[in-house]
């Protein structure tokens, strides 16, 4: 048995595996200055492929593990391989984060946009270069153009960095043709059973189920004067890319966290998550008995890399909450660890719903493992057609542009996106109380 006076008495870096485990168990107990010490042995790992086979293999009892070890590693082996068939060349060519040459995206982008306005889709053709993993679709006045290499990856990098949902969900692009794929998802564990001394022992196994992902049409419509094609000055490239990537990266968290069904179930709204109610009445003050029953409500399997998610609003009222000995259960971020409630991160977003939007029955925090529980997939394949004669109107329904009579031209960006819960057990949510007092 560990002694944490003892592991703290180390060296940073000299620690066991069993040590260090014992040491993120008992955060809480830490100071500041103990935290910035251990602050390597605290971090936790990063899932980069997104399928944690020990946190599927944490689902199965402790001595069904030890019992059926070979056949769980067997198991799990297959059905990650499955998985993630393709996903580590497809990540590859999915997004290039490395900032490309300025001068190159600034050119291929600038002369696109001016073939497009004059009407030259030879020209758009042959600044275009469409991905190997999928067969071009046709241009046609519904689909439009694709667009270059180097806006399509502008904008995927900023809506990576920008967008809650492909940050913390496991991301696997679509590769081939059509817009459906199923994907294998744990249905149910195995089973243990009481035997007598050298009497018959039954066969079990893990058992999956198969979801489906299919992909719908998201599109955004970027104005910009005719003056910014002209002018050398500008990285159009950054400029269109920052203005659409950022809408979408929203609208794909309203959606896939708060969406109603229509056009997605988001995560707070979806009834196959685990849920835990507010009791009637409750104050502030007890709210942070509600947030620990949320981590007691998720599987141990999944706890590994949880976080909570909410409004911002709610993180001003979390901070106030204390446990029943009077310590706040808020840690402020610390020698580069992240703040913590409950000694867990926490993520907010306007997605989620604000303290003032809540009513009865609503869901409202949630707190789970992303990676785990679902999956985000799209095509890079992003297609543009260009606007000059319409008249748009701002997602307000008050700001209203006339291209024609403004100078200006309009590009509309469709992208193919959608998510799939593969393992709803991976997430929890809390529910505001059906009665108020």
């Amino acid at each position: 048995m560990f002694k944490l006076e003892e592991i703290l008495a180390k060296e940073a870096g000299s620690l066991s595996v069993e040590e260090k485990a014992f040491l993120k168990e008992n955060v809480s107990k830490l100071n500041d200055e103990q935290k910035s010490k251990f602050a390597e042995e605290l971090k936790e790992e990063e899932k980069e492929e997104g399928v944690d086979v020990e946190s599927v293999k944490a689902l199965v009892s402790k001595s069904m593990q030890e019992a059926l070890a070979d056949k769980v590693d067997k198991i799990s082996d297959e059905i990650v391989s499955k998985f993630m068939s393709g996903a580590e060349k497809a990540r590859q060519k999915a997004i290039d984060t490395g900032k490309p040459a300025e001068d190159k995206n600034r050119n291929v982008t600038r002369e696109f946009m001016k073939a497009l306005v004059n009407g030259d889709k030879v020209r758009c053709k042959a600044l275009t270069t469409t991905s190997d993993t999928e067969a071009a679709s046709p241009d046609d006045a519904a689909a439009g153009l694709t667009i270059p290499t180097e806006l399509r990856n502008e904008v995927l990098r900023v809506m990576e960095n920008y967008g809650l949902a492909r940050r913390d969900m496991m991301y696997l692009p679509f590769s081939g043709p059509g817009n459906s794929r199923t994907i294998p998802a744990l249905g149910t564990s195995v089973s243990v059973f009481w035997t007598d001394e050298g009497g018959k022992k039954k066969s079990t196994q893990p058992k999956f189920s198969v979801v489906t992902q299919t992909l719908k049409k998201l599109a955004a419509i970027v104005p910009f004067t005719e003056e910014i094609l002209e002018d050398s000055a500008i990285n159009l490239t950054a400029l269109v890319g920052q203005l659409f990537a950022e809408a979408v990266a929203k609208e794909e968290d309203i959606q896939f966290f708060a969406g109603t069904g229509s056009p997605w179930t988001g995560l707070l709204n979806n009834g196959s998550v685990n849920q835990v109610t507010e009791g009637a009445g409750e104050a502030d003050d007890n709210l942070a008995d509600e947030l620990l029953r949320m981590q007691d409500a998720t599987p141990s399997g999944a706890q590994n890399g949880a976080k909570y998610y909410f409004h911002r609003t709610w993180l001003s009222r979390v901070r106030k909450l204390k446990d029943e000995n009077g310590q706040y259960i808020y840690q402020a971020p610390a020698a580069g660890l992240p703040g913590t409630i409950w000694d867990k991160p926490y993520e907010t977003s306007d997605a989620f719903p604000s303290t003032s939007d809540v009513e009865a029955g609503d869901p409202f925090i949630m707190y789970g493992n992303l990676k785990m529980a679902a999956i985000l997939g799209d095509k890079q394949q992003l297609r543009v057609k260009l606007l000059d004669q319409a008249t748009i109107t701002d997602s307000d329904d008050s700001t209203v542009l006339n291209l024609a009579e403004q100078d200006m031209v309009a590009l509309r960006v469709v992208e193919r996106v959608g998510y799939v819960l593969a393992l709803p057990q991976a997430v929890t949510v809390l529910l505001k109380s059906e009665t108020e007092s």
